[in-house]
């Protein structure tokens, strides 16, 4: 999940709670609504029970108070269903924030996953090129070596042109050795 839906959930329980608000608000609207009705119908009771007489007093006053209670309990079962909505919905809030904490989990742990699988990269290459750079500079110093030993050959004289020919001679002695398996190359002699 991205952070898109993490914002849409937020608006979504902002609203909620906005809604809840508002329905708070207006439950306490109805039964301030309620109890100034219910003081009305008391003041008329009173008005009619001080003129007339107590049996018309009473039912009054019985009048009233089932009147009240019928609003208050027409009130509380209009609301219900709102009530269970809300409770519904803040569930399904809880749910749906449970389940970014997880799959954030799992986004951190796939994250680290990756930077270790990186670095391990990063040391083998690094190990290679070392080894690669190694070789190298071990077959440079070797060809050094010999590039040495051919220059030291013709300040030496060992190795010069031929006074006859535009070739190379090697200067190899009176008693030539040899050297390779089968003898194939001439050792140069200073």
């Amino acid at each position: 999940m991205d952070g898109g839906n993490i914002d849409d959930v937020k608006q979504l329980l902002v609203k909620l709670a906005v809604i809840a608000e508002q329905l708070d608000t207006r439950s306490r609207g109805a039964l301030q609504r309620i109890d100034t009705s219910a003081t009305a119908l008391d003041r008329s009771a009173q008005r009619w029970t001080e003129g007339g007489e107590d049996f018309s007093r009473k039912a009054l006053e019985t009048i009233g108070a089932q009147a009240r209670d019928c609003i208050a309990g027409a009130t509380r079962q209009a609301l219900a269903p709102l009530d269970a909505q809300l409770r519904h919905a803040a569930e399904a809030a809880k749910w749906a924030a449970d389940a970014l904490a997880e799959q954030r989990k799992l986004l951190t742990q796939a994250q680290q996953s990756l930077v270790r699988r990186g670095l391990l990269a990063l040391l083998v290459g690094s190990v290679l090129a070392a080894g690669g750079s190694g070789y190298l500079a071990w077959r440079n110093m070797h060809s050094a070596a010999l590039g040495d030993d051919v220059l030291e050959a013709v300040r030496s004289g060992a190795l010069v042109r031929c006074p006859d020919s535009q070739s190379l001679c090697v200067r190899i002695g009176t008693r030539p050795h040899r050297s390779g398996a089968g003898g194939e190359y001439l050792v140069v002699q200073p």
